[in-house]
């Protein structure tokens, strides 16, 4: 069975490593870049499951991005420090979570998101703990074992 993939357009290292770190231990494959123009370019090639954006990458507003996303359905969290407000209408469609937050929060919601994109991973509503359990993390998003 294949790893659902997460990719992080991010352009701090720490941040990226910290977030990439959380998403492994959820159980997802990984690939970050810092660049709009890459992201565009990675996102032509592949069907991420979920993607972690910040709203201001090494080159550019990520709004092309954004737009990118909502136009493949791809579900996306923008984890940013930066308000979306006035940035365009494409940030409005993803989860926004503000810098800083545990990453465990970040894989538990990117799992949630790509679970609930996927049908062969659709599950019935739950109570979050039940959810985490059924996903094989605990509580903190970690993988339970």
């Amino acid at each position: 069975m294949r790893k659902p993939l997460a990719l992080i357009f991010e352009d701090e290292p720490i941040i990226v490593m910290s977030i990439e770190s959380s998403l492994k231990a959820a159980g997802f494959a990984v690939a970050s870049e810092p660049s709009c123009v890459r992201a565009r370019q990675i996102l032509a090639l592949v069907q991420p499951d979920v993607v972690i954006l910040d709203v201001l990458l090494r080159d550019c507003v990520s709004s092309s991005v954004a737009e990118e996303l909502v136009a493949r359905n791809i579900p996306f969290v923008i984890y940013s420090a930066t308000d979306i407000e006035g940035r365009g209408e494409a940030f409005k469609a993803g989860t926004f979570v503000e810098k800083p937050a545990d990453e465990c929060v970040l894989a538990a919601l990117a799992s949630s998101l790509a679970a609930h994109r996927a049908p062969r991973t659709l599950i019935p509503w739950c109570p979050l703990s039940s959810w985490f359990a059924h996903e094989g993390l605990d509580l903190f998003g970690r993988a339970a074992g």
